[in-house]
């Protein structure tokens, strides 16, 4: 073999060592940063619990394979059970040559407990697709008073009168302010995500939001929806704790 293809060899094999020990250490750093969060907030950090991408079926979970659930932080906030965690899945395609190309999907994945379960209602952004072009194709979603709001978001429920009891105007102000990432109450949960990995500042503000968002859901909704009362007495205390049978929080 010639001298240039051993070189050519040893380059390769060099710089897939150090991609790997980059791999390596930065998955070791990202382990100790969140680690350290877990320990400053008074929660409980686990490296990994992959049983939790079974637990709910809407995005980003249920699709693709070697679904991959990191870096997870779980215990109270403000009142309510949480879970935040980094979230991978893989999809497969094959090019006309035979060639199979994998590509893998990364989230940030943040979840608040409820007090009660409610209808499936979520709530995106329009992304490259504006309302009026969607709905062209019968992509149907709720619409609302607020053209602006039309068209930042795309709201779906199961229940339309649900839909438009909790997207109210107060909502609608809080979303186009800090409506930064998908959310959906699926069951008992309020779970929220966006694309790739989360850093722990991040994680902080999610939280945040989906405790607005649940602080600007009427109180009579809890009633008529979850047959619960969060707020009888006093508005500011926390939701009582998960009712049986949903999932379970770390």
């Amino acid at each position: 073999m010639q001298s240039s293809t051993w070189l050519i060899l040893l380059v390769a094999v060099v710089a897939g060592v150090g991609i790997a020990y980059f791999k390596f250490y930065t998955a070791k750093k990202r382990r100790e940063l969140f680690a350290g969060v877990a320990a400053q907030q008074g929660w409980s950090y686990v490296p990994a619990n992959y049983a939790l991408a079974g637990q709910w079926s809407g995005t980003p979970f249920q699709t693709g394979d070697n679904w991959r659930v990191t870096n997870v932080l779980s215990g109270p906030y403000n009142g309510h059970q949480m879970v935040a965690f980094d979230y991978s899945y893989q999809t497969h395609t094959t090019n006309g040559r035979g060639q199979r190309r994998t590509t893998t999907h990364r989230f940030g994945v943040v979840v608040l407990q409820l007090p009660g379960a409610l209808p499936h209602l979520e709530v995106t952004h329009e992304g490259i697709f504006g309302g009026a072009v969607a709905n062209a194709f019968g992509f149907r979603d709720l619409q609302f008073e607020s053209e602006q709001f039309n068209r930042a978001f795309r709201v779906k429920a199961d229940d339309e009168r649900f839909g438009h009891a909790v997207v109210t105007p107060r909502m609608m102000e809080l979303l186009l302010a800090r409506g930064e990432i998908g959310w959906r109450f699926e069951g008992n949960s309020l779970v929220g995500w966006d694309r790739g990995n989360h850093d722990p500042a991040e994680v902080m503000n999610r939280l945040w939001l989906l405790q607005q968002v649940l602080e600007n859901v009427p109180p009579y909704v809890w009633r008529d929806y979850a047959g619960v009362d969060p707020r009888p007495q006093q508005p500011q205390q926390p939701y009582p704790q998960q009712q049986p049978g949903g999932p379970t929080y770390p």
